[in-house]
């Protein structure tokens, strides 16, 4: 079961504590921060299990100056995920709009978690390659908040958040996008 109060945290962080380091891979106007997210944000899936995942950009240690796309979800999803493989549900331009593009993520090699786990929080994170047209900005893990940051904001019990996601499986629309919902803050210590 996920940790609530790192739950809220983290989507909370997502959502619209540090807005500014969000940078587009393509040549287009950067987006706002919430299409940013939207676009970031994507169901991975494998058997009985789903999820949601977050795909951002970390500095590449192979390449530096480069970065490389990262996903960030629920240690538990990968976890119950059976097998080598889960589908992660990206998403591609096609005309005005966008469609979906499931794609093959390997989750583990001869049995082996290829994602990092926390030690105490049910967040795992891991690098994949994806497919050149997949619709994704690359928005940084620098956006995710530290405690620091979060102390000084005073976030506290009753603050409103929003958070992205598939809530049950729901989509948004065909071409797989998240459902964004609201939420107040209903747990306490927020920190550590």
């Amino acid at each position: 079961m996920m940790n609530h109060s790192f739950a809220v945290v983290f989507r909370s962080a997502l959502v619209g504590v540090l807005m500014s380091t969000a940078m587009p891979v393509s040549a287009e106007a950067p987006p706002d921060f919430a299409t940013v997210l939207m676009r970031s944000t994507f169901k991975v899936e494998g058997s009985s299990t789903l999820g949601t995942a977050f795909v951002m950009g970390a500095p590449d240690p192979a390449s530096p100056g480069r970065a490389r796309y990262v996903l960030i979800t629920a240690t538990h999803v990968l976890r119950d995920i059976p097998g080598a493989v889960a589908t992660l549900h990206l998403r591609r331009k096609r005309g005005s709009g966008f469609e979906r593009l499931p794609v093959q993520v390997p989750i583990r090699d001869n049995g082996k978690p290829l994602w990092t786990a926390h030690s105490a929080l049910d967040v795992a994170v891991m690098p994949v390659a994806l497919p050149v047209e997949a619709d994704i900005p690359l928005a940084s893990t620098d956006m995710l908040a530290s405690d620091e940051i979060l102390a000084s904001l005073e976030i506290r019990p009753g603050d409103t958040l929003v958070a992205l996601g598939f809530p049950y499986g729901a989509e948004s629309n065909d071409a797989g996008f998240p459902i964004l919902r609201s939420a107040r803050i209903s747990s306490y210590p927020i920190l550590p």
